[in-house]
């Protein structure tokens, strides 16, 4: 089955949760001691979302990057518009990094959209409850109605 058929699981962040997010965060910091590594996602604002975690990955090369974290068993992804990708299930989660260049454009937007919803409660609320109302559905379909629900109500994304 393919990652766009996949049924995706909701779930609220949790004390479990967080150690997963500090047990990556540690190995990629032993992996790739000059990065920056920061949480984004769903469990950065905190709120509900996909039981993945998603991890910020700022380096020198990202090229580089991802090639190290191959030989420690991340899954290599492609290279979009200067953003690599890398993937691991190490923990009992799926964990999807973003590797960027230092200063990459990408970096504001990811910060700008969390910010944007800690500091709108009732966007969040309206988009947790999108994000509920979506568990057991497909990846491609959850995704799809992410990213709309996002361009409509989140003012940086607009622009």
């Amino acid at each position: 089955m393919s990652d766009s058929n996949k049924f995706i699981k909701i779930i609220e962040p949790s004390k479990e949760i967080f150690q997963l997010i500090n047990n990556y965060k540690k190995l990629i910091k032993i992996i790739l001691p000059n990065a920056k590594v920061t949480l984004i996602g769903s469990f950065a604002v905190p709120m509900c979302g996909k039981e993945e975690i998603d991890l910020l990955i700022e380096t020198d090369n990202v090229k580089e990057a991802q090639k190290l974290l191959g030989k420690h068993g991340f899954g290599i992804g492609p290279i979009i518009n200067g953003e690599g990708f890398c993937k691991s299930n190490n923990y009992g989660i799926v964990c999807d990094l973003h590797i960027v260049s230092k200063g990459h454009k990408n970096i504001k937007k990811y910060f700008d959209v969390i910010t944007n919803l800690k500091e709108n409660p009732k966007i969040l609320k309206k988009y947790e409850e999108l994000k509920k109302s979506l568990d057991g559905s497909t990846e491609e379909f959850y995704k799809k109605a992410k990213n709309k629900f996002l361009k409509e109500n989140i003012l940086i994304l607009k622009e």
